[in-house]
């Protein structure tokens, strides 16, 4: 471009300050509006990146161009004679050398300090749209929600403007009429709550009574089942299969004699409230009722004996009596003591 400039120029004024002329005007030419595709970056945020990159390398490439011609002009200008301002031409000395060059420094100097601000600034723009990102779509879901929110609330209005419009045309409840139509719905909702309830009743009566049959059906599987083992043993008895019939004639002969001697002993019966307690229950013609026997384990040793008469009243022993129970019990003879209760009914 600046060569294009300097071309054109050139052929106008001619020479070394038709050049100067050229880039002086380029200098202060107003800038051009950048028109860029906002909504193409907002689809493609990468597009900045690159668009900035393509830019800058653009800007390099002028800045060179213009560093090489205006170096070139100033120093044609600084070896020859400017007639319109009768400048002459200037000899530098090695002083004045070291002074631009320490000026140039400080100039590097202060434009490094300038990059670096730039580039904590960009650095900083760069935070700052990267914490704005997660908001903005956040702020952009709201809005989107708000503007359907807003389109709902518009329909609603609508549909409530057309009920209230229809109210001319079909009529509304007067208050009596509301609060009739409502006592009304209270009485139904009443009869329901009362049927319910009622109901309620029903099942839970309907639950016991299947639970009572429950237990009934339990009850006579259990007496079903033994039913069906003493069948199933006695069908079973003659073939010598499940039942020990020499046992059980052992057993009937233990029980007739157990029978036989509680008749010679006018024994009642026998009652076992513990496991090492035993009640021996004498017959009504006895004046003593019952023997008590305390054992210090179930089937062990006698630890001790009691006798009561027919009101449970303790009996006196005579100390003759009291002697052989006594000695019946450190023997653990059951039936000495037992004798002991004939010596007391004899003597009396």
């Amino acid at each position: 471009m600046i060569e294009t400039l300097s071309q054109e120029r050139g052929t106008k004024y001619g020479g070394l300050y038709a050049l100067r002329s050229a880039l002086e005007q380029y200098e202060h030419a107003p800038p051009g509006n950048l028109e860029l595709d906002w909504d193409l970056y907002q689809d493609w945020p990468g597009a900045i990146a690159q668009e900035e990159e393509l830019l800058l390398d653009y800007f390099r490439k002028l800045k060179f161009i213009y560093l090489e011609q205006e170096t070139k002009l100033r120093f044609l200008a600084d070896l020859q004679d400017d007639p319109e301002t009768g400048q002459e031409p200037q000899i530098l000395s090695a002083a004045d050398v070291a002074q631009r060059e320490s000026e140039c420094k400080r100039v590097k100097f202060q434009l490094a300090e300038a990059k670096a601000r730039v580039n904590d600034l960009r650095s900083e723009i760069d935070a700052i749209a990267d914490a704005m990102e997660a908001p903005w779509t956040q702020l952009k879901d709201k809005s989107s929600e708000a503007s359907t929110l807003l389109a709902e609330i518009d329909d609603m209005e609508l549909e409530l403007a057309r009920i209230k419009a229809a109210e001319g045309s079909h009529g509304a409840m007067t208050t009596a009429e509301a609060e009739e139509f409502l006592d009304a719905q209270i009485l139904e909702m009443q009869e329901y709550d009362d049927k319910t309830t009622q109901t309620m009743r029903q099942v839970d009566t309907a639950k016991k009574s299947l639970n009572d049959a429950l237990d009934q059906i339990d009850r006579l599987r259990v007496e079903r089942s033994a039913a069906e083992k003493f069948a199933s043993d006695a069908r079973l008895g003659g073939r010598g299969f499940a039942r020990d019939l020499e046992l059980e004639r052992q057993c009937a002969k233990n029980t007739a004699t157990l029978a036989c001697l509680q008749q010679s002993l006018a024994i009642s019966h026998v009652e076992a409230p513990a496991p090492d307690t035993l009640h021996i229950v004498f017959a009504a013609q006895q004046s003593v009722a019952t023997l008590i026997l305390r054992f210090d384990r179930p089937g062990g040793q006698l630890r001790e004996y009691e006798v009561l008469d027919r009101e449970g009243a303790p009996v006196v022993l005579s100390d003759a009596v009291r002697e052989l129970a006594d000695g019946a019990r450190a023997c653990n003879n059951v039936g000495a003591l037992v004798q002991c209760m004939w010596i007391i009914d004899a003597r009396e």
